[in-house]
């Protein structure tokens, strides 16, 4: 099991391989880990915040996904903006805390979903996310393309988009595939 350091950005939101999120970046710590990324390459791990959360890492979930800057841009307020893309599933063994509260987590990877085939029964939930892309038109083009017929894709954007409970994300997230995800989506939006 190989395992690496990654710089942790703690969110109440999530994202997964393959997803992508816009993000402000206003904190010197946060400011310091970006322009650490773009030099080394190296991308950072974007993990979430679990209010209710007790373990080892404090309110930091342990699961999270490590990803890469896709764009940045200046924000009208003088603050940065990037768009990141998730790339590869994490779990965090341990973490530091740097002396200006940056998080440094010693991570192992865990391999992502594979790609699997929407079933035809299962199509109206690839249905229903056409419909949330053509509502929202700033989340359809962080999207160049979209894999709409790769259940594990259709999977993962659900997860990043419905307010489930973090403890059932994270329990979601550790599964080898997207059935039990995909089971758990037909159980919120029943055809």
């Amino acid at each position: 099991m190989q395992s690496t350091q990654l710089a942790l950005f703690p969110l109440p939101s999530h994202i997964l391989p393959n997803g992508r999120l816009p993000l402000r970046i206003i904190e010197e710590r946060y400011i310091r880990m970006i322009k650490d990324s773009a030099r080394t390459m190296i991308g950072f791990g974007i993990v979430m915040i679990d209010s209710k959360q007790t373990g080892p890492f404090g309110r930091i979930s342990p699961i999270g996904t490590h990803v890469k800057i896709v764009d940045f841009y200046p924000l009208d307020d003088g603050y940065l903006g990037i768009i990141v893309e998730g790339v590869d599933r994490f779990i965090i063994d341990d973490i530091a805390v740097e002396d200006d509260g940056l998080k440094i987590a010693e991570i192992h990877y865990i391999s992502n979903w594979p790609d699997q085939n929407i079933t035809e029964q299962d199509r109206y939930l690839t249905d229903k996310l056409t419909d949330i892309f053509n509502q929202h038109p700033d989340l359809d083009e962080l999207y160049c393309s979209k894999d709409m017929d790769n259940a594990s894709w259709i999977s993962q954007r659900w997860l990043e988009l419905l307010p489930i409970p973090v403890e059932r994300k994270q329990f979601l997230l550790q599964q080898a595939n997207c059935t039990h995800t995909l089971q758990v989506l037909k159980e919120l939006m029943p055809i």
